[in-house]
């Protein structure tokens, strides 16, 4: 059953590594096609409607100028660019899963699990946690550079 599990969390890690670098490789292609990138935006359509002139005076007057936002940082930036922390959490999640799921089988064979085992599900755990707040914060970053 162990081997069962460790055998397809290496497959499912494995499959999804190539269907990744095919998503991301079908996307860079569909990018450079000539007359993908000369479709016009919605918001540009988008019309404004006319309001009254005095209306437009009378609320100028009592609110306070806006503030502009300041502009995000250069590692705010580079963080909503990067957008591999999610999906590769969420695979390291599922494999920490299912490596518990056989440790704890492990536990009742007559023979002892070997120590190293247990590391390497306590380091994996740790892996899956690291990488989901890294994608959180990647998340944020993405949530701060659209605002």
């Amino acid at each position: 059953m162990a081997y069962l599990l460790v055998m397809g969390g290496l497959a499912l890690s494995v499959c999804f590594t190539l269907g990744w670098g095919l998503v991301c490789a079908t996307r860079w292609l569909a990018g450079r096609l000539p007359g993908a990138g000369r479709q016009p935006s919605r918001r540009a359509a988008r019309r404004v409607p006319n309001r009254p002139r005095a209306a437009a005076r009378t609320s100028a007057r009592k609110t306070a100028p806006a503030k502009t936002p300041t502009e995000p940082w250069r590692l705010t930036r580079w963080l909503a660019q990067w957008r591999s922390p999610l999906p590769l959490g969420l695979l390291a999640l599922l494999l920490y899963g299912g490596s518990r799921l056989a440790e704890y089988g492990m536990a009742f064979r007559p023979q002892a699990a070997p120590g190293e085992f247990h590391g390497l599900v306590s380091s994996l755990g740790w892996a899956a946690a690291a990488l989901l707040i890294l994608a959180c914060l990647n998340l944020l970053a993405l949530w701060r550079c659209r605002r």
